[in-house]
């Protein structure tokens, strides 16, 4: 059973890890996204205002906007567009990823 995306992510052979994995448990958004910036972590998160208060122009992210977040509905649509999503970041640090497929975030 599917219970995060970082489990389809080593599934898939990407090192991958989980925002407590990381830091545990109460980091701030800005904190994870300077250690991401510095890793060259991609976020994927389904909270779509992560960078509003502390932007990092070199954090690459994926949100996903899929509401309700059925856990089942984020694996088919990360699974479906994981290659399209990987090959936007490379000229994009920003990417929305619905059930129609994923966009690049401007700003």
């Amino acid at each position: 059973m599917f219970h995060r995306p970082s489990e389809l992510l080593k599934d898939k052979r990407f090192k991958a890890r989980t925002v407590i994995q990381a830091f545990g448990p109460g980091p701030s958004n800005g904190r994870i996204s300077e250690e991401a910036s510095q890793s060259g972590e991609i976020i994927i998160t389904l909270d779509s205002d992560f960078l509003k208060l502390h932007p990092n122009p070199t954090t690459r992210i994926i949100i996903v906007d899929g509401h309700p977040a059925i856990p089942s509905t984020i694996k088919q649509v990360l699974e479906a567009h994981l290659d399209h999503m990987l090959q936007l970041l490379m000229r994009a640090r920003k990417v929305k990823l619905t059930k129609g497929g994923p966009t690049v975030v401007e700003k």
